[in-house]
């Protein structure tokens, strides 16, 4: 898979199967796609991803593929399918979403009444049972929640921030991926 100038995406492949499907994780072919054993299209979004294209204008998906394989209305097949597979795949994005959104809310309100409970305690403890313990000991006693406290929370608050992120990402090339011309050529 490689990209030119002329803003194509070129995608070499054994057969058509393998945009959508992972091929047998192969290190000794001389195919990308078989090398890293994913789908072809999941790297070509990864690779749009890092590019972050702006102008999706004059853009082509340039499938290559041997010539025995190339058949008549192949490209529409193709377009039809891409828009299929997009469909679903933000429609699952959004689900996944969703769903760690949901997860992150709840692991978080799990965390901070252990939290709360946590930190009521200590303050109990240092107010009546340890009271005339020296300063040094409740400052290291108080950071010592402080950092489990922060540990504790991290997790679920990076997720409910960040998780969402990348397929939202994804899906704003999914939205693209089946507006652009389409080109099935054989393997030079």
């Amino acid at each position: 898979m490689a990209t030119t100038p002329a803003r194509d995406i070129i995608i070499r492949l054994d057969s058509i199967d393998q945009l959508f499907n992972e091929p047998d994780l192969n290190p000794f072919s001389e195919e990308e796609v078989d090398v890293l054993g994913e789908p072809a299209l999941l790297r070509a979004i990864r690779r749009l991803l890092a590019r972050r294209v702006r102008n999706w204008e004059e853009m082509r998906l340039i499938l290559e593929l041997p010539a025995n394989q190339i058949t008549p209305g192949l490209e529409k097949e193709t377009e039809e399918a891409l828009r299929r597979y997009s469909d679903a795949k933000i429609e699952d994005n959004h689900l996944t979403i969703r769903l760690s959104r949901t997860r992150s809310l709840i692991g978080l309100g799990i965390v901070t009444a252990i939290s709360i409970i946590v930190i009521l305690i200590a303050t109990f403890l240092f107010t009546n049972v340890f009271s005339r313990a020296a300063d040094s000991v409740k400052a290291l006693v108080a950071s010592s929640i402080s950092v489990f406290v922060w540990v504790s929370i991290w997790g679920p608050m990076e997720k409910l921030l960040f998780d969402w992120v990348e397929p939202h990402m994804q899906n704003n090339i999914l939205r693209k991926i089946p507006t652009l011309d389409i080109v099935i050529r054989p393997k030079s």
